[in-house]
């Protein structure tokens, strides 16, 4: 019993230091601001863009919009694996930057994390619906529900919410491509060996 709950904590802590040194490093990218945004003219030249467009932001409001909701993501899901969550950090934004180029010609500049984020939360929380655990279940069924809907809202209205406080137009088909990249990423790995698939549980 003390081994599972020292497993538990120690799990919970990785994940924390992860996502803080996330948010750490995307303070970092801001002092670089004009050279690692989504270019779409450059994106293809300087390829770390396909990857730091999404870790920069418009401003202090886009900022910490984003890593508030990145820092939450240990609090809301307790035994999620660190490496599924580097996994995601690391392989989201080059294949969202690649969906908005190919699927979005006519978007020159981007960057922001929401996108990303969206994918993560519903990587997560489907993850979490698989899990042994009464309560993580149940929070991954209602972060899914949650993220399905508001991506379906969005596309429906065509607005968001954040667009005034931010001071800039967001990208709606962001959020969707992240969510369902988000899911696709999930759905593979379950699919996978269960060598690669245990990257889902440690």
């Amino acid at each position: 019993m003390r081994s599972k709950l020292s497993n538990r904590l120690v799990t919970r802590f990785s994940l924390r230091l992860w996502v803080y040194l996330a948010i750490a490093s995307m303070l970092f990218c801001q002092l670089f601001f004009t050279h690692v945004i989504y270019d779409r003219h450059a994106l293809f030249i300087e390829q770390w863009r396909l990857w730091t467009a999404h870790w920069v932001h418009l401003g202090v409001w886009h900022w910490l919009l984003n890593a508030v909701a990145l820092s939450l993501l240990p609090e809301i899901f307790f035994h999620t694996s660190r490496r599924f969550f580097l996994l995601l950090w690391f392989v989201l934004p080059p294949l969202l930057s690649l969906m908005l180029y190919i699927f979005q010609p006519s978007l020159v500049l981007y960057a922001g994390l929401s996108g990303v984020l969206h994918g993560i939360y519903l990587a997560v929380a489907l993850n979490a619906i698989q899990s042994t655990y009464r309560a993580e279940r149940r929070m991954g069924w209602v972060v899914a529900a949650g993220v399905c809907t508001k991506v379906c809202w969005e596309t429906y209205s065509g607005n968001s919410q954040t667009a005034a406080l931010i001071g800039a137009p967001v990208v709606l088909h962001a959020h969707q491509y992240g969510a369902e990249l988000g899911a696709l990423l999930w759905l593979i790995l379950r699919l996978m060996p269960i060598d690669i698939r245990n990257i889902l549980k440690k």
